[in-house]
């Protein structure tokens, strides 16, 4: 039976003689992937091994929590309510000391009467809409 025969890439194929040439194969230096080990047939000690199981018991720990906390979705929601909540806070704070800085008799008028000044934020918009479109329908008619 003669089938073809196996000459390594990089050799003379009359002669069988090296070459020189690079054969693109790695020679087992080190892995490609950092975190893929290298299998270079050697054995590995009991201690190697029970570190080697250390180490992807704590990646594997790591990558449960973190698994855990994304399909924990109201720990979530709360967590990202409480930084939004914490956002809004400084931003009011800072809007207050602005406020109190610049129209001492506006901010104090906010603190002591909240609703009467949420009306008028409302209310003078609503009535420069009304004027608007009375103006607007007075002048077609």
């Amino acid at each position: 039976m003669s089938g073809p025969q196996h000459r390594p890439t990089g050799t003379d194929t009359d002669t069988g003689t090296d070459t020189g040439t690079d054969t693109g194969t790695d020679t087992g230096a080190g892995p490609v992937d950092p975190h893929r080990p290298v299998v270079d047939g050697r054995e590995r000690t009991p201690e190697e091994r029970r570190a080697e199981l250390e180490e992807l018991r704590q990646d594997l720990g790591s990558t449960v929590e973190e698994l855990a906390h994304r399909v924990d979705v109201p720990t979530r929601v709360r967590e990202r309510r409480a930084e939004v909540s914490a956002r809004a806070r400084v931003q009011l704070d800072r809007a207050r000391s602005a406020l109190d800085e610049k129209a001492p008799p506006v901010g104090r008028a906010v603190r002591e009467r909240p609703a009467l000044v949420a009306g008028a934020v409302v209310g003078v918009p609503v009535v420069l809409l009304l004027v608007g479109r009375l103006r607007r329908g007075h002048r077609s008619g």
